[in-house]
């Protein structure tokens, strides 16, 4: 039995609970590197993801969880293609469908472009993550705790990493 492929679908506007876009997600070692986006699933997004449950015969979906004390539920979705690339960032497009170095993050309003498989091991479906669109960055939550003041501009600052810049060095006099 192989995996059951279903047509990719791109998203309504979703709110994002968690991105790890910026880089690969190596938490469980560098071989399940992977990049994901969490959204919080609404009623419209739940509808379509029960439609494509009972139409494919899935017995579940995986990454869908939710949370007990607020009720919400949210969906993972996952990409490994990006990974092994000289950037690592996974290339999200802006509200204009253009390519932007932006990434999204929790709050953020974002469409996603999903592609669902049902897998043979088990007859579970996965949702991959084939691409991300942000519609709005959620500028309440970007200060960090800091009001705006004049000053520095960083919205156009790079950093260019060099050899001296990778060497990672003790930091003594920090606290621990």
């Amino acid at each position: 039995m192989m995996a059951q492929k279903i047509k990719p679908f791109t998203t309504h506007t979703l709110t994002v609970k968690w991105a790890h876009l910026h880089a690969p997600d190596v938490k469980f070692g560098e071989d399940s590197a992977n990049h994901s986006c969490t959204v919080i699933v609404d009623n419209e997004l739940q509808t379509q993801l029960d439609t494509l449950l009972k139409e494919s015969g899935a017995t579940k979906i995986n990454g869908m969880y939710s949370d007990e004390e607020t009720g919400e539920s949210f969906l993972k979705a996952k990409s490994k293609v990006f990974v092994k690339k000289d950037t690592k960032v996974f290339p999200c497009r802006d509200a204009g469908a253009q390519r932007t170095e932006a990434v999204p993050f929790g709050g953020d309003s974002v469409r996603l472009r999903l592609a669902p498989t049902v897998l043979a091991r088990d007859g579970s479906m996965s949702i991959f993550l084939n691409g991300v669109q942000i519609i709005e960055k959620n500028t309440a939550d970007l200060g960090g705790g800091f009001e705006v003041t004049e000053g520095f501009d960083g919205s156009n600052y790079k950093v260019e990493v060099t050899e001296e810049t990778e060497e990672t060095e003790e930091m003594g006099d920090l606290p621990v």
